[in-house]
């Protein structure tokens, strides 16, 4: 009996990224790539570290007086994860219609947006609604990052960009932490340190999608979406400078 093997557009797309050795270029990619994952991570962990500052604007309290209370700080980190779920769970099927690179650069400049808004926030019902905003791109942007890395790289070396990738972003956690301890007992142009804190952060985040406005879309999606030109195009791209 003889078999015909049928190979696809996406299949040899995939195969030809599979091949390719990790250069610098490909290496600058995913320094590119984990730059983002760094500020998520930022982002999450500011959660902890700016509470005496919210603490001292009389903006949350320790404890919550209601279970539904919305003064306590349990509602500033509620209102995170709620963002971070929605985000996950329903909005990152928007990388499978519009691309990978489109929605995780998009998701990034709104989590720049929200936070900049939550920075100049007075009171608990605002910050809380500005933080769980923010917290839908930071939800989006860390679900469709990591699908665009395991589709750009090798996959011989899909776990090991993984392992880079996180440890880039979690040195975000004592980064956080510092400027935390430095910038929360001050008060610069009469803003609270806390706010600088989360300032840095959406200003960082807006450089890195500057600095990831060059890359490319995943050339595997471009072809399963049958946009075979379009993924050829890329393709050759990454080949001709890893070449």
């Amino acid at each position: 009996m003889n078999v015909t093997l049928v190979v696809t557009p996406a299949a040899e797309i995939t195969a030809r990224l599979d091949r390719l050795p990790m250069t610098r270029h490909i290496w600058m990619l995913v320094l590119l790539i984990s730059l983002g994952g760094w500020f998520d991570t930022y982002a999450i962990f500011l959660t902890g570290t700016i509470a005496p500052g919210l603490f001292a604007d009389k903006i949350f309290t320790p404890t919550t007086v209601a279970f539904f209370g919305f003064t306590g700080l349990a509602s500033f980190i509620a209102a995170l994860f709620t963002g971070l779920f929605i985000g996950t769970m329903f909005l990152t099927r928007f990388a499978d219609r519009f691309g990978r690179r489109t929605v995780f650069t998009y998701s990034l400049v709104w989590y720049s947006l929200c936070a900049t808004v939550m920075a100049f926030q007075s009171t608990a019902d605002s910050v809380n609604c500005w933080r769980m905003m923010a917290g839908l791109g930071i939800g989006v942007e860390l679900v469709t990052v990591d699908t665009y890395l395991s589709e750009l790289v090798p996959k011989e070396l899909r776990g090991k960009t993984f392992a880079i990738q996180q440890a880039i972003g979690f040195v975000a956690v004592p980064a956080v932490t510092v400027l935390a301890w430095m910038l929360i007992p001050e008060n610069f142009f009469g803003l609270s340190g806390w706010r600088w804190v989360v300032l840095f952060d959406a200003v960082g985040a807006i450089v890195v999608w500057v600095a990831r406005v060059g890359l490319p879309e995943s050339p595997r999606w471009l072809a399963q979406q049958g946009r075979l030109d379009e993924a050829e195009r890329v393709m050759r791209a990454i080949e001709t400078k890893v070449a």
